[in-house]
């Protein structure tokens, strides 16, 4: 662009600019020391791009597709070679994004500039039932595996039983024996006593979740204060990765996971500044 040259006019901007700048009204009123209010910050600001890929993007629905599809495989392989038990077969599944996709409160959150708290998710488990929808895939692993004779277990952190069947029966699954088949928390977010419980009454073939403590709680992050270095956010991180490592067998074997990018424990040893914890580069 071309170096302007400077004018009566273009002084008379330069006052008029600078009068604005030091901040006279329109009105003549000068309102010195005054500041526009900083624009109310979105603490869903992080997780818009999780949020976009769940909810809009074809490469989220091919993952569940695929995760399920594998899984439905799995269980007519391990049918197939079942020995003569007294005890049925059941498969575990947990719900809210395994099978249920809460995508609707997401929103709300992001709309409304709120942070996460249990309250707000109190009131969209208990009274928007009828808004969940379905995770891609969910629907037909489930249904096969009834028509198979297979016992669909959910294990869930959820609270609100009749709720939650509300938002099973909006999304055309089956509620026959629920009472037996829908284990909700009660005193702690540990799944292990209701999964060794429904070990106990069934040979448990394939467990299916998000959050890698769906399936054992040797992925539990490890207690982090507040103020915990980062030293020892990056172990925390460290030991969960191991523990993936060293059950690689289990994976796509009888241990299915779903992707969650938007909350999970993953998120606990990050803290409030994540950034810090990625991977460096020697590119300028």
């Amino acid at each position: 662009m071309a170096r302007l040259k400077p004018t009566a006019h273009t002084g008379i901007t330069l006052v008029v600019g600078l009068l604005l700048g030091l901040g006279l009204g329109s009105t003549g009123t000068a309102v010195w020391g005054q500041r526009e209010a900083a624009p109310r910050l979105n603490p869903q600001e992080r997780t818009l791009d999780a949020n976009l890929f769940m909810q809009t993007s074809a490469e989220y629905v091919a993952c569940c597709l695929q995760t399920y599809a594998w899984a439905s495989e799995r269980l007519r392989q391990r049918l197939a070679a079942l020995a003569p038990s007294e005890r049925p077969p059941a498969v575990i599944l947990d719900l809210d994004e395994t099978v249920l996709d809460n995508a609707g409160f997401q929103s709300f959150l992001d709309r409304e500039s709120k942070s996460y708290e249990k309250a707000l998710w109190d009131r969209w488990e208990r009274d928007f039932p009828t808004e969940t929808r379905l995770v891609p895939g969910a629907k037909g692993f489930i249904e096969e595996a009834e028509r198979a004779g297979v016992t669909v277990v959910y294990i869930s952190n959820r609270t609100d039983r009749e709720a939650t069947v509300a938002a099973l029966r909006h999304n055309g699954l089956s509620v026959e024996g629920i009472a037996d088949r829908l284990l909700l928390r009660t005193d702690t977010a540990d799944k292990t006593a209701r999964r060794k419980a429904v070990e106990e009454r069934y040979r448990v073939l394939l467990y299916i979740g998000d959050n890698l403590r769906d399936f054992s709680e040797i992925f539990v992050t490890p207690e982090l204060a507040p103020d915990a270095t980062d030293d020892a956010r990056r172990q925390a991180l460290a030991k969960r990765r191991m523990a993936v490592e060293q059950h690689a067998y289990r994976f796509g074997t009888d241990w299915f996971i779903l992707p969650n990018p938007v909350y999970g424990e993953w998120q606990v040893p990050l803290g409030r500044e994540p950034r810090r914890f990625l991977r460096p580069t020697e590119m300028r």
